[in-house]
């Protein structure tokens, strides 16, 4: 069934009508059945839903015998209800003072004005309701407080300071000159990464021969050391306003969308079936056939009814253009929020660069830590493996194993040597010093068996 659809037989020859005396049809008749929609408020765990609630009207009027015939076709007796309470309350359509034809005429006119008005009841609490919800949504995106962010410059000058502060460390115990693959911007890999930075900085690269980024290290000193310490924290605390927003919200917006652009198109083929409506009664009364006698009240009846029917689809006109507004607004604020949540994986990732950054720069400075102490360590070494053979020889001297003659005056009779002393001596030393080395062969087994244990629990839960 289409909007509207309406005929007529008034202009029809009497031998193409059906006429049925018995039945109380004449044949002269008009024929109307159309589509309207309202929006109808239901609740649902405690939630407001609005839904499209249809009526299918299908009317019939004869012009001579004045008798209608009404068939309504709805989801619910809600009309149904509100036509019993029209007839117990208004004359108009009381059938005892519907002795004429005229006041039948004027009973129809009022049954589709009950239906008409009934397509325009709800929408004014539905805008209103779904304007609140977007509100909600919106004012929270609108409202946010977000710190600006440091500039480009300033990440981009702090992050060269925090490189070439480490570098500068050792650059006093490096005697040969750094390689220009590493500290030129011109040349091997370092060139894409400063050539970006440098541009960011509004630095050209014009030259080919660009000074090395060690001196950048002299600057140091005009960073304070708790400036990336504050601006990190100022990003976590950013973040945490940008968590309060999620995909959720905006796929709450995404829905509230579909229901507006729904109700818009009930709306507009409400009002293009009142308009149709409207223009099927308005030529009614100066038909050929239509009864002359009762043509200037039924007149009066169809000025009233045009007019309510006109002040319905204005009404109707009124809320699409609110609903137009709406769709606009909750555009604006979808694109809103999709930057902000944009600009929070923005933010996450500064974080983490700004956290990652620092690290590295942890790092580089432990490992220069490192290499130093063991420059230390093996100058240490050293100096042990040159004193070891010597003093291996006089801790086996002072042990007793060997007497020392110092009245002799030759090496052949400087020193006598105690083979029993030297027996007891292998007796003890050598069992415990394979002892020791069993043990500590089992205890390195043992180690390596649990961590290949380990090794296969964790392969088995990735699995």
């Amino acid at each position: 069934m289409t909007g509207f659809d309406g005929f007529d037989t008034l202009d029809s020859p009497k031998s193409e009508i059906l006429e049925i005396p018995k039945l109380g049809r004449s044949g002269r008749e008009h024929i109307v059945q159309y589509l309207l929609g309202s929006v109808e408020k239901s609740t649902e765990r405690g939630e407001v839903i609005w839904s499209i609630r249809r009526m299918a009207v299908h009317h019939k009027f004869d012009f001579v015998t004045g008798k209608s015939f009404w068939l309504s076709i709805t989801a619910n007796s809600v009309m149904q209800d509100r036509l019993k309470e029209a007839i117990a309350e208004d004359p108009k359509f009381n059938p005892d003072r519907a002795t004429g034809l005229s006041s039948s005429f004027a009973a129809t006119l009022m049954t589709n004005l009950a239906y008409v008005e009934w397509c325009d009841e709800s929408w004014r609490e539905c805008i209103n309701d779904l304007e609140k919800r977007i509100r909600v949504v919106l004012e929270k995106a609108e409202t946010a407080s977000v710190d600006h962010q440091p500039d480009l410059h300033a990440s981009a000058m702090r992050f060269l300071t925090v490189r070439t502060a480490t570098a500068a460390l050792g650059a006093p115990e490096k005697h040969s000159p750094p390689s220009p693959a590493v500290f030129n911007p011109c040349h091997g890999i370092g060139k894409p990464l400063v050539t970006y930075l440098h541009s960011a900085l509004g630095k050209s690269l014009q030259q080919t021969n660009v000074t090395p980024l060690l001196p950048l290290a002299s600057k140091t000193a005009a960073v304070p050391a708790t400036e990336t310490g504050d601006n990190f924290e100022k990003g976590l605390s950013n973040l945490k306003v940008l968590e309060t927003f999620s995909v959720e919200s905006l796929q709450h917006l995404h829905y509230l969308g579909g229901q507006l652009e729904k109700f818009r198109l009930v709306m507009l083929l409400n009002y293009q079936t009142l308009r149709d409506i409207s223009e099927h009664y308005q030529d009614l009364t100066i038909r050929e056939h239509f009864p002359s006698e009762h043509r200037e009240e039924c007149d009066r009846s169809l000025s009233s009814f045009a007019r309510r029917v006109e002040r319905v689809r204005r009404n109707l006109e009124i809320r699409v253009t609110q609903i137009e507004s709406l769709r606009a607004w909750l555009q604006d604020g979808k694109t809103l929020l999709e930057g902000i949540l944009q600009y929070r994986s923005v933010q996450v990732s500064h974080i983490f660069t700004e956290s990652s950054h620092s690290q590295s720069a942890k790092i580089e400075h432990i490992a220069y830590k490192t290499e130093q102490e063991m420059i230390s360590m093996h100058i240490i070494t050293c100096v042990t493996l040159a004193f070891l053979p010597g003093t291996f020889v006089a801790a086996f001297f002072q042990s007793g194993l060997i007497d020392v003659n110092q009245a002799a005056t030759d090496v052949q009779g400087a020193v006598s040597f105690h083979p029993g002393a030297f027996n007891l001596f292998v007796a003890i030393c050598f069992p415990l010093m394979s002892l020791t080395f069993i043990l500590w062969v089992v205890l390195f087994k043992l180690l390596a068996r649990r961590a290949r244990k380990r090794v296969m629990e964790d392969n088995i839960q990735i699995v």
